[in-house]
C-alpha cells in the first residue's frame, strides 16, 4: 500500500509565480547540508517518510512525515522561516515498477506566521492543492518545544479543504535517524584503498582500518563470530556505535490524509520540498 521515493527528503526546483512572487530552491538534501549564507537551518531538510498509519482506528489513513531543521538543541525552540512554503508531494502510481513520474496529482502547502511572544508557536496556514489548482485552505498552530517534550497540550489540527480531511501535528521531535558518521568515513576510506589504492589503482591489498568501538580487529571476512554474540564486520556494533544525531532534535511536519481522499492508491510516490520567496 505504499511506496517512497527515497529514504531522504528530495528538494526540486520550484518557480511558481504567485502575485509576482517567485519560490525556488535548487539543492539536494542529504540529511544535514549544514548552514551557510544562503540556506538557514530552517530550511534545511533532512528525511522523509511515508507509511499507512499505524494506528489501528485509523489504518486507512496515509501517513506522511516531513523533517527539517536538523541538529536542533535540547531546550532550544526552532521556527519555520516565514518565508518559505513547506510541501509535501503526493503522486498516485498504477504499479510498483513504474518509474516514478513526479506528478504533483496533490501538494500540502504550509506557511508559518511569525511567532507568538508568549506562547512561541506559529500559525499555520495549510493549502491543499490538486493538479494544481487549490481546493482551499486549514489552519492551525504549530506546538511549542516544552509542550512537545512534554508530549501534552500538542495542537493537532482536524479538519478538510475541499473534500480532503486532513490531520497534522507541526513541532520539534527528536531525531530519528541514526548514523556513524566516523566510522562511515573509516569504511569508505578503506574500502577505496583496497579496491582502488596501490599500483596502478589496482588495489591495496594491505589496506587497514581502525578496530571497531569494541576494539576488535576486521579480519576480513563478513559475519565472524565473536565471544560476545556480536559479528565483527567493518561497521562498528549497534551497542557502541556512535550515534551523531544523538541527542539532537528535528522541527517535523506529520500529515495524515485518508487514502480514499487521494483517490484510493493503491500506491503512491511522495516526496517533500521547501521552497523559498525570492
Amino acid at each position: 500500500m505504499k511506496r517512497l521515493m527515497g529514504l531522504s527528503a528530495v528538494i526540486l526546483l520550484v518557480g511558481v509565480a504567485v502575485v509576482a512572487t517567485t519560490y525556488n530552491t535548487g539543492e539536494a538534501s542529504d540529511h544535514d547540508d549544514g548552514e551557510s549564507d544562503v540556506k538557514a537551518r530552517a530550511l534545511n531538510l533532512t528525511d522523509h517518510f511515508t507509511f499507512v498509519s499505524t494506528d489501528s482506528a485509523t489504518p486507512d489513513e496515509l501517513s506522511m512525515i516531513m523533517y527539517f531543521n536538523p541538529r536542533s538543541l535540547p531546550g532550544k525552540e526552532y521556527f519555520l522561516s516565514t518565508n518559505a512554503r513547506y510541501e509535501i508531494h503526493v503522486a498516485k502510481v498504477a504499479a510498483k515498477t513504474d518509474t516514478p513520474t513526479a506528478s504533483e496529482d496533490f501538494v500540502f502547502r504550509f506557511e508559518a506566521a511569525a511567532p507568538d511572544d508568549v506562547t512561541h508557536e506559529q500559525a499555520i496556514t495549510l493549502t491543499v492543492l490538486k493538479d494544481g489548482t487549490s481546493l482551499g485552505t486549514v489552519t492551525g498552530s504549530t506546538t511549542s518545544y516544552a509542550n512537545s517534550k512534554g508530549n501534552t497540550a500538542l495542537n493537532i489540527t482536524n479538519d478538510q479543504a475541499g473534500g480532503i480531511h486532513t490531520k497534522f501535528f507541526i513541532g520539534p521531535r527528536a531525531d530519528a535517524f541514526h548514523f556513524d558518521v566516523q566510522r562511515f568515513f573509516q569504511v569508505r576510506a578503506f574500502l577505496a584503498d583496497r579496491f582502488f589504492g596501490g599500483a596502478n589503482g589496482n588495489g591495496n591489498a594491505s589496506a587497514g582500518i581502525a578496530n571497531n568501538c569494541k576494539n576488535q580487529p576486521f579480519g576480513g571476512g563478513l559475519g565472524t563470530s565473536e565471544n560476545d554474540g556480536d559479528d565483527v564486520n567493518l561497521f562498528n556494533p549497534p551497542g557502541c556505535a556512535p550515534d551523531f544525531t544523538k541527542n539532537y532534535n528535528v522541527l517535523a511536519i506529520v500529515l495524515n490524509v485518508p487514502i480514499a481522499d487521494l483517490g484510493g492508491g493503491p500506491l503512491f510516490d511522495t516526496w517533500s520540498t521547501i521552497s523559498v520567496a525570492d
